[in-house]
């Protein structure tokens, strides 16, 4: 196996993991950039100049024939045809549509089957148009580099409207650290509605998590979920948010 973590705009989790931060060229060009780090991964570490590979991603339970092909300048990249392209431009429509182009670009997971096959799946486009679903829900992934170990943020959604119902139950619906109320706000658009936040990262991208809704849930409006959720390298606690509020006199 290669080297893994972060590479421009790659992560590399193990050695079937990947996770490729999309841009703008991913959407316009039908294509995306390979960093020479990362050649391992697709297994193509010895392509030479003006080569061509044949690659097969799964999207959506379909085949698509894509491939490798590194220029003349050594530079490699992922070209695919228009018929997957039309796919993609249909995610990236719902994702602006729901998020704004302020939100910049969905992520997208490659998954290695066998050989030169790759499953892909955008990360975190389920919740889009279904409140019920969580769209901060947090995993963490160990991975080992040089010795060290270090955690990698990324992020998947999970519909479990169970977990979520029991949440409000206990919990209710007025955010648990700045005491924001939907439905004082906004009146009957904001009756029931909450956000509902893992206070434990999930520690697998595939393994099922037994969820206690009362101590491993807790429920918050938009805004603190975001900040909770703002570190890159660091989950916050509900307390830890409460007292940067409090610092910065928000109650006061």
């Amino acid at each position: 196996m290669g080297e893994t973590g972060r590479f421009f705009s790659w992560e590399i989790i193990d050695d079937i993991t990947a996770i490729k931060n999309c841009d703008k060229s991913f959407f316009e060009h039908n294509c995306s950039g390979v960093p020479t780090e990362i050649r391992w991964f697709f297994d193509f570490k010895d392509i030479q100049n003006g080569e061509q590979r044949p690659l097969i991603l799964i999207y959506k339970g379909d085949e698509y024939k894509t491939h490798i092909e590194s220029s003349k300048l050594s530079r490699t990249r992922i070209r695919w045809k228009s018929d997957l392209k039309k796919e993609f431009d249909e995610v990236l429509k719902d994702y602006r549509l729901n998020l704004g182009k302020e939100n910049g670009y969905p992520s997208i997971k490659f998954t290695k089957i066998f050989g030169n096959t790759y499953e892909v799946e955008f990360i975190g486009l389920d919740w889009l148009n279904d409140e019920s679903i969580n769209p901060l829900e947090t995993i963490e992934i160990e991975n080992r580099v040089e010795g060290k170990q270090k955690r990698i943020y990324t992020t998947k959604y999970e519909r479990n409207s169970k977990n979520r119902e029991e949440a409000i139950k206990i919990h209710g619906t007025r955010c648990m650290v700045c005491d924001f109320d939907f439905e004082e706000a906004y009146g009957e658009l904001g009756k029931d509605f909450i956000e509902v936040h893992h206070t434990k990262p999930l520690y697998s991208l595939e393994d099922e998590v037994e969820i206690n809704p009362e101590e491993d849930l807790v429920c918050l409006c938009s805004n603190c979920h975001r900040m909770i959720h703002r570190r890159r390298d660091k989950i916050l606690s509900v307390e830890e948010l409460k007292e940067i509020m409090e610092e910065r006199s928000v109650f006061a």
